[in-house]
């Protein structure tokens, strides 16, 4: 069974205000790169960002192979975020149907920390890792200006982000009895 880590970066955390930025993907436990999709890599990113149909397609594309996802806080952001653009573009629905792995409802279910941040899950696992900070003026200047220094910065963080969320799952699995397609990790 194949298990991708992935994260997403967007503009806005709904899908009726926000725009999809990147998606960085990589399979658990295998070497290789982290596959990254960005949006100003496709041909209608200039003149039309508010448009997310070709994003969310490659993104989609890229996860259909795998048998389960983990995403940190995916459950209720990642996996909802792109079900809604999918279904908006009649695009394949399969992620609403699949089984997630969330950290932070593992967090929640199982551990009592202040706060279930994959910042904070990072730190009390003593994993050296650590995200980026967000500076959320690269966020605007991408979004609005197609700032390509922008999106370098948001694609090192999203990408920096799935090289944590794998060492934090691969601390964490041990809390993961069955993984179910309702989405949940008990």
């Amino acid at each position: 069974m194949r298990t991708a880590i992935f994260d997403l970066e967007t503009f806005t955390l709904t899908a009726d205000t926000g725009i999809l930025l990147c998606a960085s993907i990589k399979e658990y436990r295998r070497a290789g790169p982290i596959k990254t999709i960005r949006a100003d890599k496709f041909p209608g990113w200039k003149r039309n960002r508010a448009n997310s149909r070709a994003v969310c397609q490659a993104i989609l594309e890229e996860l259909h192979d795998y048998d389960i996802y983990v995403a940190h806080n995916g459950v209720w952001f990642d996996r909802t975020l792109l079900v809604s653009f999918a279904l908006r573009y009649n695009l394949p629905l399969f992620l609403r149907f699949s089984k997630f792995i969330d950290p932070v409802l593992l967090a929640r279910r199982h551990l009592r920390l202040s706060r279930n941040s994959l910042a904070s899950v990072l730190s009390w696992l003593q994993i050296e890792d650590k995200k980026t900070p967000i500076d959320w003026e690269h966020w605007k200047r991408a979004a609005y200006n197609g700032d390509s220094e922008s999106m370098d910065y948001i694609v090192d963080h999203c990408e920096q982000d799935v090289v944590c969320l794998e060492q934090a799952y691969d601390k964490m699995r041990k809390l993961v009895r069955d993984v179910r397609d309702n989405g949940s990790a008990y």
